[in-house]
Protein backbone atom coordinates (compact mmCIF):
# COMPACT_ATOMS: atom_id res chain seq x y z
CA UNK A 1 0.00 0.00 0.00
CA UNK A 2 0.95 3.41 -0.96
CA UNK A 3 0.37 5.96 2.45
CA UNK A 4 0.83 9.75 1.50
CA UNK A 5 1.39 10.96 5.42
CA UNK A 6 0.60 14.49 5.75
CA UNK A 7 1.16 16.06 9.39
CA UNK A 8 1.20 19.40 11.20
CA UNK A 9 4.59 19.25 12.88
CA UNK A 10 7.85 17.12 12.30
CA UNK A 11 7.58 13.59 14.09
CA UNK A 12 10.74 13.80 15.89
CA UNK A 13 12.10 13.32 18.34
CA UNK A 14 9.88 11.71 19.65
CA UNK A 15 9.57 13.33 22.93
CA UNK A 16 5.79 15.16 23.08
CA UNK A 17 2.67 12.89 23.07
CA UNK A 18 2.03 14.28 19.39
CA UNK A 19 5.21 13.30 17.75
CA UNK A 20 5.32 9.94 20.27
CA UNK A 21 2.15 8.93 17.99
CA UNK A 22 3.10 10.27 14.50
CA UNK A 23 7.04 8.81 14.93
CA UNK A 24 5.63 5.57 15.74
CA UNK A 25 2.63 4.91 13.68
CA UNK A 26 5.04 6.02 10.65
CA UNK A 27 7.44 3.50 12.01
CA UNK A 28 5.55 0.76 12.15
CA UNK A 29 3.42 1.78 9.17
CA UNK A 30 6.72 2.09 7.07
CA UNK A 31 7.89 -2.00 7.84
CA UNK A 32 4.89 -2.98 5.63
CA UNK A 33 4.12 -0.68 3.33
CA UNK A 34 5.41 2.56 1.05
CA UNK A 35 4.90 6.10 3.12
CA UNK A 36 5.85 9.96 1.95
CA UNK A 37 5.70 11.77 4.58
CA UNK A 38 4.83 15.44 4.32
CA UNK A 39 5.29 17.54 7.91
CA UNK A 40 5.31 21.13 8.79
CA UNK A 41 8.86 22.37 10.49
CA UNK A 42 8.49 24.11 13.52
CA UNK A 43 11.35 26.07 14.40
CA UNK A 44 11.51 26.42 17.85
CA UNK A 45 10.85 22.39 18.49
CA UNK A 46 13.61 21.52 15.88
CA UNK A 47 15.83 23.92 15.36
CA UNK A 48 17.60 24.79 11.43
CA UNK A 49 20.82 22.89 10.52
CA UNK A 50 22.32 19.70 11.52
CA UNK A 51 18.91 18.81 14.15
CA UNK A 52 16.74 19.18 10.76
CA UNK A 53 18.66 16.66 8.48
CA UNK A 54 19.58 14.35 11.45
CA UNK A 55 15.39 14.35 11.95
CA UNK A 56 15.74 13.71 7.85
CA UNK A 57 17.78 10.50 7.82
CA UNK A 58 15.98 9.27 10.94
CA UNK A 59 12.46 9.39 9.51
CA UNK A 60 13.81 8.43 6.47
CA UNK A 61 14.81 5.17 7.91
CA UNK A 62 11.26 3.75 7.26
CA UNK A 63 9.69 6.15 5.16
CA UNK A 64 10.50 6.52 1.29
CA UNK A 65 10.80 9.76 1.14
CA UNK A 66 10.43 13.25 3.67
CA UNK A 67 9.72 16.83 2.96
CA UNK A 68 9.21 19.63 5.25
CA UNK A 69 7.33 22.84 4.82
CA UNK A 70 7.34 25.92 6.35
CA UNK A 71 4.79 27.05 9.21
CA UNK A 72 4.12 30.80 8.34
CA UNK A 73 3.02 31.74 11.87
CA UNK A 74 6.42 30.29 13.40
CA UNK A 75 8.40 32.64 11.06
CA UNK A 76 8.93 35.18 13.53
CA UNK A 77 6.81 36.35 16.90
CA UNK A 78 5.34 39.50 14.63
CA UNK A 79 4.22 36.44 12.62
CA UNK A 80 2.70 34.53 15.24
CA UNK A 81 1.31 37.78 16.36
CA UNK A 82 -0.65 38.47 12.82
CA UNK A 83 -2.08 34.99 12.56
CA UNK A 84 -4.07 35.33 16.15
CA UNK A 85 -5.16 38.95 15.08
CA UNK A 86 -6.07 37.48 11.78
CA UNK A 87 -8.37 34.58 13.29
CA UNK A 88 -10.17 37.18 15.56
CA UNK A 89 -11.43 38.80 12.23
CA UNK A 90 -12.20 35.72 10.09
CA UNK A 91 -14.40 32.92 10.40
CA UNK A 92 -11.80 30.05 10.04
CA UNK A 93 -9.79 28.84 13.40
CA UNK A 94 -6.71 30.22 13.69
CA UNK A 95 -4.93 26.38 13.40
CA UNK A 96 -6.88 26.40 9.69
CA UNK A 97 -5.27 29.55 8.97
CA UNK A 98 -1.91 28.76 10.34
CA UNK A 99 -1.60 25.67 8.13
CA UNK A 100 -1.84 27.56 4.95
CA UNK A 101 0.77 26.87 2.43
CA UNK A 102 0.56 27.31 -1.24
CA UNK A 103 3.91 25.00 -1.58
CA UNK A 104 2.29 22.20 0.57
CA UNK A 105 -0.98 22.14 -1.71
CA UNK A 106 0.85 21.87 -4.84
CA UNK A 107 3.14 19.15 -3.67
CA UNK A 108 0.00 16.78 -2.16
CA UNK A 109 -1.33 17.71 -5.65
CA UNK A 110 1.10 16.60 -8.16
CA UNK A 111 1.95 13.60 -5.67
CA UNK A 112 -1.63 12.49 -5.86
CA UNK A 113 -2.04 12.64 -9.99
CA UNK A 114 1.24 11.30 -10.46
CA UNK A 115 1.52 7.76 -12.08
CA UNK A 116 2.41 6.27 -8.79
CA UNK A 117 -0.21 7.84 -6.70
CA UNK A 118 -1.03 7.12 -3.42
CA UNK A 119 -3.90 4.52 -2.14
CA UNK A 120 -4.72 6.57 0.71
CA UNK A 121 -3.66 10.12 2.13
CA UNK A 122 -3.34 11.21 5.65
CA UNK A 123 -4.23 13.96 7.31
CA UNK A 124 -3.45 14.48 10.31
CA UNK A 125 -5.39 17.08 12.19
CA UNK A 126 -8.57 19.54 11.47
CA UNK A 127 -5.95 22.18 10.59
CA UNK A 128 -4.85 20.07 7.72
CA UNK A 129 -8.49 19.39 6.86
CA UNK A 130 -8.35 21.69 3.85
CA UNK A 131 -5.86 19.38 1.49
CA UNK A 132 -8.23 16.91 1.04
CA UNK A 133 -9.18 19.02 -1.97
CA UNK A 134 -5.55 18.67 -3.38
CA UNK A 135 -6.01 14.97 -3.25
CA UNK A 136 -7.48 14.34 -6.62
CA UNK A 137 -8.68 10.62 -6.51
CA UNK A 138 -7.09 9.44 -3.38
CA UNK A 139 -9.46 8.70 -0.52
CA UNK A 140 -8.37 10.75 2.46
CA UNK A 141 -8.71 10.72 5.93
CA UNK A 142 -8.52 12.92 8.88
CA UNK A 143 -6.73 11.72 12.58
CA UNK A 144 -7.67 13.89 15.23
CA UNK A 145 -5.34 13.73 18.45
CA UNK A 146 -7.95 15.63 20.17
CA UNK A 147 -11.60 16.84 19.35
CA UNK A 148 -9.89 20.48 18.97
CA UNK A 149 -13.22 22.28 19.69
CA UNK A 150 -14.01 20.49 22.99
CA UNK A 151 -10.44 21.01 24.17
CA UNK A 152 -10.85 24.65 23.70
CA UNK A 153 -13.63 25.10 25.80
CA UNK A 154 -12.29 22.72 28.61
CA UNK A 155 -9.44 25.56 28.24
CA UNK A 156 -11.48 28.58 28.42
CA UNK A 157 -12.86 27.13 31.60
CA UNK A 158 -9.56 27.92 33.49
CA UNK A 159 -8.55 30.73 31.35
CA UNK A 160 -8.27 33.56 34.05
CA UNK A 161 -7.33 36.74 31.67
CA UNK A 162 -10.91 37.41 30.51
CA UNK A 163 -9.71 38.35 26.85
CA UNK A 164 -7.86 35.06 26.34
CA UNK A 165 -10.89 33.28 27.79
CA UNK A 166 -12.90 35.22 25.15
CA UNK A 167 -10.49 34.67 22.36
CA UNK A 168 -10.81 30.56 22.99
CA UNK A 169 -14.10 30.54 23.22
CA UNK A 170 -14.50 32.01 19.98
CA UNK A 171 -11.70 29.54 18.83
CA UNK A 172 -13.78 26.82 19.83
CA UNK A 173 -17.38 27.82 18.38
CA UNK A 174 -15.57 28.27 15.19
CA UNK A 175 -13.57 25.02 15.39
CA UNK A 176 -16.58 22.62 16.05
CA UNK A 177 -18.39 24.66 13.19
CA UNK A 178 -15.55 23.81 11.10
CA UNK A 179 -15.35 19.76 12.14
CA UNK A 180 -19.34 19.93 11.45
CA UNK A 181 -19.02 20.65 8.20
CA UNK A 182 -15.52 18.61 7.12
CA UNK A 183 -15.37 15.91 8.85
CA UNK A 184 -18.27 14.46 6.36
CA UNK A 185 -16.11 14.74 3.58
CA UNK A 186 -13.17 11.79 4.61
CA UNK A 187 -13.62 8.37 4.12
CA UNK A 188 -12.31 7.98 7.87
CA UNK A 189 -12.13 10.36 10.90
CA UNK A 190 -9.50 8.25 13.21
CA UNK A 191 -9.88 9.32 16.70
CA UNK A 192 -8.00 7.95 19.47
CA UNK A 193 -10.48 7.03 22.02
CA UNK A 194 -14.17 6.13 21.99
CA UNK A 195 -14.96 9.01 24.07
CA UNK A 196 -13.79 11.17 21.05
CA UNK A 197 -15.20 9.37 18.41
CA UNK A 198 -18.50 9.93 20.36
CA UNK A 199 -18.04 13.62 20.40
CA UNK A 200 -17.35 13.80 16.68
CA UNK A 201 -20.59 11.90 16.04
CA UNK A 202 -22.00 14.15 18.20
CA UNK A 203 -20.80 17.60 16.16
CA UNK A 204 -21.00 15.37 12.67
CA UNK A 205 -23.36 13.14 12.54
CA UNK A 206 -23.07 12.24 8.72
CA UNK A 207 -19.05 11.68 10.03
CA UNK A 208 -16.83 7.54 9.47
CA UNK A 209 -15.10 7.70 12.95
CA UNK A 210 -12.74 4.78 13.73
CA UNK A 211 -10.99 4.18 16.58
CA UNK A 212 -6.80 4.25 16.77
CA UNK A 213 -5.60 4.50 20.99
CA UNK A 214 -2.64 5.85 21.73
CA UNK A 215 0.54 3.87 22.70
CA UNK A 216 3.20 3.03 23.91
CA UNK A 217 6.71 1.67 23.24
CA UNK A 218 6.62 -1.31 25.50
CA UNK A 219 10.20 -2.60 25.01
CA UNK A 220 11.49 0.67 25.36
CA UNK A 221 9.68 1.36 28.84
CA UNK A 222 10.20 -1.01 30.93
CA UNK A 223 9.94 -1.72 34.60
CA UNK A 224 13.07 -1.18 36.91
CA UNK A 225 11.85 -2.65 40.64
CA UNK A 226 13.58 -1.93 43.75
CA UNK A 227 14.88 1.92 43.07
CA UNK A 228 11.73 3.42 44.55
CA UNK A 229 11.77 6.42 46.76
CA UNK A 230 9.58 8.65 49.15
CA UNK A 231 9.08 10.64 45.52
CA UNK A 232 5.31 11.36 42.88
CA UNK A 233 6.58 12.41 39.22
CA UNK A 234 4.62 14.04 36.86
CA UNK A 235 6.34 14.04 32.82
CA UNK A 236 4.94 16.82 30.39
CA UNK A 237 6.14 20.16 29.04
CA UNK A 238 4.58 23.21 31.16
CA UNK A 239 4.60 24.76 27.73
CA UNK A 240 1.40 23.32 26.81
CA UNK A 241 -1.46 24.34 29.08
CA UNK A 242 -2.85 21.72 30.41
CA UNK A 243 -0.08 20.24 31.82
CA UNK A 244 0.87 23.80 32.97
CA UNK A 245 -2.35 24.68 35.24
CA UNK A 246 -2.44 20.66 36.40
CA UNK A 247 1.13 20.87 38.01
CA UNK A 248 0.07 24.15 39.19
CA UNK A 249 -3.04 23.04 41.03
CA UNK A 250 -0.96 19.68 41.99
CA UNK A 251 1.51 22.76 43.80
CA UNK A 252 -1.13 24.44 45.31
CA UNK A 253 -3.62 22.58 46.43
CA UNK A 254 -2.93 18.89 46.55
CA UNK A 255 1.18 19.09 47.43
CA UNK A 256 0.64 21.14 50.66
CA UNK A 257 -1.94 18.08 51.92
CA UNK A 258 0.75 15.31 51.28
CA UNK A 259 3.64 17.19 53.01
CA UNK A 260 1.13 17.69 56.03
CA UNK A 261 0.89 13.66 56.13
CA UNK A 262 4.75 13.00 54.59
CA UNK A 263 7.49 15.84 55.50
CA UNK A 264 9.95 14.16 54.16
CA UNK A 265 8.07 13.52 50.13
CA UNK A 266 9.10 14.75 47.27
CA UNK A 267 7.71 15.75 44.25
CA UNK A 268 9.44 15.88 40.45
CA UNK A 269 8.23 17.69 37.92
CA UNK A 270 9.79 17.19 34.68
CA UNK A 271 9.26 19.06 31.78
CA UNK A 272 10.30 22.01 29.69
CA UNK A 273 9.17 25.33 30.59
CA UNK A 274 7.87 25.56 34.23
CA UNK A 275 5.74 27.63 35.22
CA UNK A 276 6.30 30.99 37.52
CA UNK A 277 4.49 29.47 40.60
CA UNK A 278 6.27 25.93 40.18
CA UNK A 279 9.21 27.87 40.21
CA UNK A 280 8.46 29.87 43.15
CA UNK A 281 7.44 26.14 45.21
CA UNK A 282 11.29 25.17 44.27
CA UNK A 283 12.53 27.96 45.57
CA UNK A 284 10.72 28.23 48.61
CA UNK A 285 11.97 24.46 49.84
CA UNK A 286 8.67 22.59 49.46
CA UNK A 287 10.40 19.61 48.74
CA UNK A 288 9.17 20.34 44.49
CA UNK A 289 12.05 19.77 42.10
CA UNK A 290 11.70 21.40 38.71
CA UNK A 291 14.84 19.97 36.64
CA UNK A 292 13.29 21.25 33.14
CA UNK A 293 13.66 19.22 29.81
CA UNK A 294 15.15 15.70 30.46
CA UNK A 295 15.65 14.05 27.13
CA UNK A 296 15.81 9.79 28.83
CA UNK A 297 12.82 10.50 31.87
CA UNK A 298 12.80 6.35 32.50
CA UNK A 299 15.32 6.83 35.25
CA UNK A 300 14.04 9.61 37.01
CA UNK A 301 10.14 7.98 36.40
CA UNK A 302 12.12 4.43 38.18
CA UNK A 303 12.99 5.92 41.27
CA UNK A 304 9.27 7.84 41.49
CA UNK A 305 6.99 5.33 43.99
CA UNK A 306 3.87 7.36 42.66
CA UNK A 307 3.28 8.65 39.28
CA UNK A 308 1.03 11.25 39.17
CA UNK A 309 -1.63 13.05 36.53
CA UNK A 310 -3.17 16.13 37.66
CA UNK A 311 -4.95 17.32 34.69
CA UNK A 312 -7.70 19.39 34.37
CA UNK A 313 -7.78 19.84 30.71
CA UNK A 314 -7.58 18.17 28.17
CA UNK A 315 -9.06 15.16 25.42
CA UNK A 316 -7.86 12.65 23.61
CA UNK A 317 -5.96 10.22 25.99
CA UNK A 318 -2.32 10.57 27.30
CA UNK A 319 0.73 9.33 26.48
CA UNK A 320 2.29 10.05 29.55
CA UNK A 321 -0.44 7.39 31.18
CA UNK A 322 0.75 5.10 28.82
CA UNK A 323 4.40 5.25 29.37
CA UNK A 324 4.06 5.21 33.04
CA UNK A 325 1.19 2.12 32.67
CA UNK A 326 4.27 0.39 30.71
CA UNK A 327 7.00 1.38 33.43
CA UNK A 328 4.65 -0.78 36.28
CA UNK A 329 4.03 2.66 38.00
CA UNK A 330 1.58 3.45 40.58
CA UNK A 331 -0.42 6.45 38.51
CA UNK A 332 -3.12 8.50 40.65
CA UNK A 333 -4.93 10.53 37.89
CA UNK A 334 -8.28 12.70 37.59
CA UNK A 335 -10.70 11.13 35.58
CA UNK A 336 -9.93 13.54 32.71
CA UNK A 337 -6.16 12.45 32.91
CA UNK A 338 -6.89 9.02 32.49
CA UNK A 339 -9.90 9.77 29.40
CA UNK A 340 -9.93 7.48 26.99
CA UNK A 341 -8.20 4.61 28.09
CA UNK A 342 -9.22 0.91 29.07
CA UNK A 343 -8.31 0.91 33.00
CA UNK A 344 -10.41 0.06 35.61
CA UNK A 345 -10.21 2.13 38.57
CA UNK A 346 -8.55 0.12 41.38
CA UNK A 347 -6.73 -2.26 39.64
CA UNK A 348 -5.13 -0.16 36.65
CA UNK A 349 -5.04 2.76 38.67
CA UNK A 350 -6.40 5.22 41.34
CA UNK A 351 -8.88 8.27 40.46
CA UNK A 352 -9.18 11.35 42.46
CA UNK A 353 -10.28 14.40 41.16
CA UNK A 354 -10.18 16.85 44.10
CA UNK A 355 -7.36 18.34 45.79
CA UNK A 356 -8.06 16.21 49.07
CA UNK A 357 -9.12 13.28 47.36
CA UNK A 358 -6.09 13.19 45.54
CA UNK A 359 -3.67 13.79 48.29
CA UNK A 360 -5.28 11.11 50.13
CA UNK A 361 -4.50 8.37 47.73
CA UNK A 362 -0.96 9.60 47.21
CA UNK A 363 -0.59 9.64 50.33
CA UNK A 364 -1.81 5.71 50.61
CA UNK A 365 0.35 4.52 47.54
CA UNK A 366 3.22 6.37 49.25
CA UNK A 367 2.86 4.15 52.52
CA UNK A 368 1.98 1.17 50.70
CA UNK A 369 4.50 -0.73 48.68
CA UNK A 370 2.50 -3.76 48.34
CA UNK A 371 -0.65 -1.91 46.68
CA UNK A 372 2.20 0.20 44.07
CA UNK A 373 3.43 -3.00 43.09
CA UNK A 374 -0.16 -4.70 42.32
CA UNK A 375 -1.39 -1.56 40.83
CA UNK A 376 1.75 -1.69 38.45
CA UNK A 377 2.32 -4.80 37.76
CA UNK A 378 -1.72 -4.72 36.43
CA UNK A 379 -0.99 -1.56 34.92
CA UNK A 380 1.75 -3.31 32.90
CA UNK A 381 0.03 -6.23 31.52
CA UNK A 382 -2.96 -3.56 30.21
CA UNK A 383 -0.42 -1.82 28.24
CA UNK A 384 0.79 -4.55 26.50
CA UNK A 385 -1.64 -6.65 25.68
CA UNK A 386 -3.62 -3.56 24.18
CA UNK A 387 -1.60 -0.52 23.63
CA UNK A 388 2.10 -1.72 22.14
CA UNK A 389 2.80 0.16 18.60
CA UNK A 390 2.95 -2.78 16.31
CA UNK A 391 -0.52 -4.22 17.39
CA UNK A 392 -1.58 -0.09 16.81
CA UNK A 393 0.02 0.17 13.44
CA UNK A 394 -1.88 -2.90 11.62
CA UNK A 395 -4.72 -1.70 13.44
CA UNK A 396 -4.27 1.60 11.08
CA UNK A 397 -3.33 -0.27 8.30
CA UNK A 398 -6.47 -2.00 8.53
CA UNK A 399 -7.95 1.27 8.65
CA UNK A 400 -7.13 2.40 5.77
CA UNK A 401 -8.01 -0.67 3.78
CA UNK A 402 -11.46 -0.09 4.66
CA UNK A 403 -11.76 3.30 3.99
CA UNK A 404 -9.92 2.78 0.50
CA UNK A 405 -13.01 -0.44 0.18
CA UNK A 406 -15.41 2.68 0.63
CA UNK A 407 -13.91 4.68 -1.81
CA UNK A 408 -14.65 2.07 -4.64
CA UNK A 409 -17.93 1.47 -3.75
Amino acid sequence: MRILYVTQIVPYPPHGGVLQRGYNLLRELGRLHEVQLLAFHHPEELPPGETVEWSRRELGEFCESVEYFSLWPKRSPLHMAAGLALAGFRRQPFSVLAHRSRRLSERISGICRSDRRPDIVHLDTIGLARYAGDCGPAPAVLAHHNIESRLLQRRAAYEHRVLARWYVRREARKLRAYEAVHCASFRSNITVSEDDARELMTICPQAVAEVIPNGVDTNYFVPRRGEEQLLAIFTGGMNMFANRDGVDWFVKEVWPLVRRELPDARFVAIGQKPSAQLVAAVARGDGVEAPGYIADIRPAVARAAVYVVPLRVGGGTRLKVLDAMAQGKAIVSTSLGAEGIDVEDGVHLVLADDARSFAGRVVELLRDPARRTGLGDAARERAVERYSWPILGRKLGDLYRRAIDRAAT
